[in-house]
């Protein structure tokens, strides 16, 4: 689909809220939640998983994403995708075996508590997680406890007496200059595999900015060519992610 049929459904969304209309799009952009899915998988939890977490997030986003805000959906949705599954590792017990209920509800409570910070940038109440996550109050309750098994201590908690700072200056730092030593490595590769005119749109596109018709007109082409093109280099770096 091209990017400007995909804005043509997003704004048809954003007007009518049409169910249908919002499967499609997920269907769309469930590559996002693919790409977040591979990003995480493998620190103990099975990639399956985390796409169905992701999934259900983008679901999420889909339903709060404002067209008339005018943000890139991809660029809303994505910092959301990663930050319900941070969650989720985060309130995920590492010590308990936990009964088969308690771990979906502790996926619930990672999207739920991820969706209200975006709205009401505050903390939700048990009452508001129990009405999103459709749950009893006391099963938020057992997810919020089983949450907090694992976290030994608070990385705001302060340290001992005597010692300055907070709990989580004293932790290692991830360290991310690996992910963009890979990142590099992939788009290396990827555009040693382009054709000059190929990297030529791509530089036209998405350093200067210009849109497909821009860009056509400039090379003497058809606004389809360029969107046929363009769907093609970006389903390249997808595969290579």
């Amino acid at each position: 689909m091209t990017e400007q049929k995909l804005e043509s459904l997003l704004e048809e969304y954003c007007r009518t809220r049409d169910i249908a209309l919002r499967n499609q799009l997920v269907q769309e952009f469930l590559y996002l939640a693919e790409i977040v899915a591979r990003k995480y998988a493998g620190k103990g939890v099975e990639y399956d998983d985390l796409y169905q977490i992701a999934s259900m997030a983008l679901i999420g986003a889909l339903e709060r994403y404002d067209c008339a805000k005018g943000i890139k959906f991809t660029s809303f949705a994505a910092p959301t995708l990663m930050g319900v599954v941070k969650n989720y590792f985060r309130d995920r017990s590492r010590v308990l075996r936990l009964p088969r209920r308690v771990g979906e509800n502790l996926r619930r409570l990672a999207i739920a508590r991820e969706a209200f910070l975006q709205e009401e940038h505050r903390q939700p109440t048990v009452e508001e997680l129990s009405r999103r996550m459709h749950v009893p109050e006391a099963e938020v309750l057992e997810a919020l406890e089983a949450a907090s098994a694992s976290q030994v201590s608070s990385l705001e908690e302060r340290l001992r007496p005597g010692e300055d700072g907070e709990l989580y200056e004293r932790l290692g730092r991830e360290e991310d200059a690996y992910d963009r030593i890979a990142l590099r490595d992939m788009l290396e590769r990827v555009l040693k595999d382009m054709s000059p005119t190929e990297r030529d749109i791509l530089r036209r596109r998405f350093e200067e900015g210009l849109s497909q018709r821009q860009i056509a007109m400039q090379l003497g082409v058809s606004q389809m060519y360029i969107s046929r093109l363009e769907r093609k280099l970006i389903e390249r770096f997808r595969m290579a992610l």
